[in-house]
């Protein structure tokens, strides 16, 4: 192989690492490039040496799932616009947001011994919502014993109505439950989750989902994804009214 060889097949491996749908298993192309880059130091080098300096780090290389990968906050090929599926008026909702993630890696991997393991779970809006209202209620617990205080997060997340629905029995966007759909349905379109038709919905406008071993590699290695964009990053706008019904039906 020669050096232009090896550009090219570390460009190709990195384009087929960025696409969530494909894998080794599935890819002849893509398993030829991922054994030369698991058996051959200098492919390896420079897609790692190339990765660097796009902000982008292998969390794990697995030949049924492909090679998994991160990126830095300041990285260009960083996820920055989440409101395709996050409608974020401001600090409350992206709070709420946050806990909805983070409540979707819990109930998915609600160990150490569980982020170890190859294995998915099945997971829907109505598990992570309970997950988070059980586990704030137990710091609420704690507050009234002289324990820590229930953070804002909490609290914003206890304001909101848990399932709301619109005149035409949707849930309104604004409600913790369809909030949670709303980062299932984000988590899905990075191939975190997939969804999962083998059982019934709770609901005509919620999904079931399975986690995935790339969801478990990211979670194990950097605590959740997508999560600094949701709750760390400063609002584009102020605050609207939690409870406004604008937009609810959209």
């Amino acid at each position: 192989m020669t050096v232009h060889d090896d550009a090219r097949d570390a460009g190709l491996l990195f384009r087929y690492a960025l696409d969530h749908t494909a894998s080794p298993a599935r890819h002849d192309a893509y398993a030829r490039l991922f054994d030369r880059y698991q058996s051959d130091p200098d492919l390896r080098t420079l897609f790692d040496d190339t990765a660097t300096g796009l902000g982008v780090r292998v969390l794990a290389a697995d030949r049924t799932t492909g090679l998994v990968l991160t990126v830095e906050p300041d990285s260009p090929l960083a996820v920055t616009d989440t409101q395709r599926w996050l409608r974020i008026r401001g600090v409350s909702d992206r709070r709420i947001y946050g806990l909805a993630l983070g409540g979707a890696a819990a109930w998915c991997y609600p160990s150490a011994r569980a982020v170890r393991e190859p294995g998915t779970r099945r997971v829907n809006a109505l598990d992570v919502d309970r997950l988070i209202r059980e586990h704030a209620a137990a710091l609420a617990a704690r507050e009234d014993a002289g324990g820590d205080a229930l953070g804002d997060a909490w609290a914003e997340y206890a304001q909101r109505k848990q399932a709301e629905p619109t005149p035409s029995g949707l849930l309104k966007r604004y409600c913790t439950v369809r909030m949670c759909e709303d980062v299932l349905e984000m988590l899905a379109a990075f191939g975190l989750v997939v969804s999962d038709r083998t059982v019934p919905s709770p609901r005509a406008d919620l999904g079931v989902w399975r986690s995935t071993d790339r969801f478990r590699a990211h979670v194990g290695t950097v605590g959740g994804p997508l999560a600094w964009q949701t709750m760390l990053s400063e609002p584009t706008t102020p605050d609207s009214n939690p409870g406004s019904d604008a937009e609810e039906d959209a």
